[in-house]
Parts: C-alpha cells; sequence; structure tokens
C-alpha cells in the first residue's frame, strides 16, 4: 500500500518524535556511583553480587538514579575454578543473549503483552561477568529464604513454570533454540553428588543415630543404601529420553532465585521473575517441578497442595502450547506430569536432606562450599550438622516417613 502524502508526513514525524523521546530516557553519562554488597554468607553459593547506585542524567538533561546488579566469579581459587569447569557463567550468559532473547521475539511475534519471566542483561565479560538490571527498580522484591513460600506464591510459581516450559518447547521444535548448547544438569555431576547428596546423607545419618530416637532406629540403614545408591540412581535418571516431554528447564528454582511483585497494599503476588540462569539444561519439565516443591515450598503446603500445583502447572503449560501453536500432539496430560514426577521423587528426598536444609537454616554457615572443595575425599567437612536441628525433623519428617513407605528410599534399594 502506497501512503498518501499526509500519511508519510505523519509518519515521519511520529518517527522524529518517537526517536526524540527515547534519546530523552537513555543514559547520558553516569554521575556518580557507589557499590555495596548487601547478601549476606547463606544467601548466595554461586557468585559474588555487588549491587550499584548510578546518579545519572539523561538525555533530556533530567538526572535519574538507576540500580545495576553485577556477578563475578568467586575470589576463592577452588571455588572460581569449580565454577568455570561447571560453566556456570557462560551458562547463564547462553541463556540471556540466545534463549531469553529468543523468548522476547516470540512475545513481540505474537503481541503478548504479559510480564516478562526475566529481568535484563544489560552487558556481560565471557565468562566471568554479568550485569543485569536491578528488579528493585520496578517493585520485585526477594522473600525471605528461611521461612520458603506459601501456596499463594507458589501456584503463581508452577503457573509461570508451565508458561517458560511452553515457551522453550515451542523455540526448539522450531529449532529457534538448541538443547545442547546448555550443559547437562549440575546437580547430576558426580562432583555435586558427592559434594552434595552424598555428603547430606551422611551427616543425617549421623544426627539420626545421635538424637532421631528410638523410633527412627530404622533409618540410618535406609540412609545408609542411599548413600551407596545415589550415583547410579541418578545417573540413571538424568539420561535424557526423547519420547518425553522434554524442555529447557531453569534448574534452581529456589526461593532467592525468583522475585515477587505483590498487589499494592497487600501481600498477593501478581507477578514473579526469575534470575540465575547458571543451572539452566535440557530434560523433562519434572526436574524443575521437584526442586522448586520439594526446595522452595513450605513442605506442609506442599504435602497439602501438591495435586492443586500439578493441576495448575498443567493447565498453564497446554494453555500457554496452544497459545503459542504448538502443533504437535504431545502435551502432558495431568496424568503423565503425576507419573513424570514419581519416576524422580528420589530427587526430591535428595533435595530435602541437602539444599533444602541449608537454603532454610537459620545458620548462616550451613553449607561451607570452600572448604567442601578444599577437601575432596571428605567434603561432609563442609556441612555445618546443626542444621539438622528439631526445626528440620518437624518440618520433613512426615516426607521421610512416606518416602519410606512409598519404597523410594528402603534398605533394598
Amino acid at each position: 500500500m502506497v501512503l498518501s502524502t499526509n500519511a508519510e508526513m505523519e509518519k515521519s514525524m511520529l518517527e522524529a518524535l518517537i526517536k526524540k523521546k527515547l534519546n530523552d530516557q537513555c543514559i547520558s553519562r553516569i554521575v556518580t556511583m557507589a557499590g555495596k554488597q548487601p547478601l549476606s554468607k547463606g544467601e548466595n553459593y554461586c557468585s559474588v553480587i555487588t549491587f550499584y547506585r548510578l546518579e545519572t542524567v539523561l538525555g533530556s538533561g533530567e538526572k535519574c538514579i538507576r540500580n545495576l546488579i553485577m556477578k563475578v566469579l568467586p575470589p576463592s581459587p577452588e571455588q572460581s575454578k569449580f565454577f568455570q569447569e561447571y560453566s556456570f557463567f557462560k551458562n547463564e550468559i547462553i541463556m540471556y543473549s540466545q534463549v531469553l532473547n529468543a523468548m522476547n521475539k516470540l512475545m513481540e511475534e505474537h503481541e503478548d503483552r504479559r510480564e516478562k519471566l526475566w529481568c535484563e542483561m544489560i552487558t556481560y565479560n565471557p565468562y566471568d561477568m554479568v550485569i543485569f538490571e536491578d528488579l528493585r527498580d520496578k517493585d520485585y522484591k526477594m522473600l525471605n529464604r528461611k521461612e520458603n513460600l506459601g501456596f499463594e506464591h507458589s501456584m503463581l510459581v508452577m503457573q509461570t513454570l508451565g508458561r517458560f516450559h511452553a515457551m522453550s518447547k515451542v523455540l526448539l521444535t522450531r529449532g529457534s533454540i538448541y538443547k545442547n548448547d546448555l550443559s547437562t544438569y549440575l546437580f547430576t555431576a558426580p562432583l555435586i553428588i558427592n559434594l552434595c547428596f552424598k555428603s547430606s546423607l551422611m551427616v543425617f545419618e549421623t544426627v539420626v543415630k545421635k538424637s532421631w530416637g528410638e523410633k527412627w532406629k530404622h533409618l540410618p540403614a535406609i540412609l545408609q543404601r542411599a548413600k551407596d545408591r545415589v550415583y547410579d540412581i541418578l545417573t540413571d535418571l538424568k539420561q535424557v529420553d526423547e519420547k518425553r516431554f522434554n524442555v529447557l528447564c531453569h534448574g534452581d528454582c529456589w526461593t532467592n532465585n525468583m522475585l515477587f511483585k505483590h498487589v499494592e497494599g497487600t501481600e498477593t503476588p501478581c507477578a514473579v521473575k526469575y534470575i540465575d540462569y547458571q543451572l539452566s539444561h535440557y530434560n523433562s519439565y519434572a526436574w524443575d517441578l521437584t526442586y522448586f516443591l520439594y526446595n522452595a515450598t513450605r513442605p506442609d503446603i506442599r504435602r497439602a497442595k501438591f495435586q492443586d500445583f500439578l493441576k495448575v502447572y498443567q493447565s498453564s503449560l497446554e494453555y500457554n502450547l496452544k497459545y503459542f501453536n504448538y502443533k504437535n500432539d504431545d502435551i502432558p496430560t495431568l496424568k503423565q506430569i503425576e507419573d513424570e514426577m514419581k519416576r524422580i521423587k528420589l530427587f526430591g528426598f535428595l533435595l530435602l536432606i541437602s539444599i533444602h536444609t541449608m537454603t532454610t537454616a537459620d545458620s548462616t554457615d550451613a553449607f561451607d562450599m570452600e572448604k567442601a572443595l578444599s577437601n575432596p575425599d571428605n567434603p561432609s567437612i563442609g556441612i555445618n550438622a546443626d542444621i539438622y536441628n528439631e526445626k528440620f525433623k518437624k518440618r520433613i519428617e512426615d516426607d521421610v516417613r512416606t518416602f519410606i513407605e512409598e519404597g523410594i528410599i528402603s534398605k533394598d534399594m
């Protein structure tokens, strides 16, 4: 269609006005910059995070405050080597520059005006530094890791994970992103199995023998067998079967890796954004769901509302696959999702007695990664046995009982 002269003039004028407006909003220069590291020990394990407050001048001449977040490798030689070996920063940079960028384009293509599920990466240095926008500028906040998430927050996470997984599946099917660009799941790597799960089972076994009492006298033998078998079982479970419904998983969905926006004046969540894509990987969606539900949702709420969480996930997954014109007929049913969760349920148990215990501990020295990495023959030295206290027992003993009754853990596993 050929535009009339007036239409051409209107188009040119609108273009000039929009360019001026965008230029007016851009940072022209930084006047002052102040950095701080407000996260205390125990709040973050995989990087050193610095929050920067910038006093800037915009293109319009107005002054404006901007907040940024910088992530760099830890200074410890052992930790730095570990994170580089397992491509933590490379994985995250690939997620932002390729995967999340492709998701942005997919939303534009479908004129999807919903809130994005991620923040914006501003720049990076391969592969040891990344700078992001600070979501606090958009009224997002991090919740208390020690308390875990309640029902409403957990439902929102399950709903948005369905959307995130659906978008990844559409892009994978199109060939817009590639499954082999990302590392295999870190929590199924031999070093991490030893560092995290086997060590936690060892410490937990010692605590049970010492303080859990007569009615749990059968548990140490079960934990010993789990410790002997955990590597073989996880090695089998992590295998990617293309007959399953596989997606790109976030990989590390715990309380400190998601920020929530709330309805003004309330604690009702209305949006969530995920951060820290260092452990993202390609595999069954059940790895993300299990990691979140057994690590970040309050155990009593997870037990009471487990079916509701799976229902909202399945509904969201199906809705978003159709929204983005997914043509295949392999959308998981609720029954298939339940079966897939049962298949890797041992992973849920391992999370409860390791990562969950560390991340909800009142102590700030629940886990000393540097000490664990420096003692490869005895990494359990990095775990503070005091985290397996009465609070821990009350939170998870019902789960331990269920895992035993269902045969997920046993002396014959």
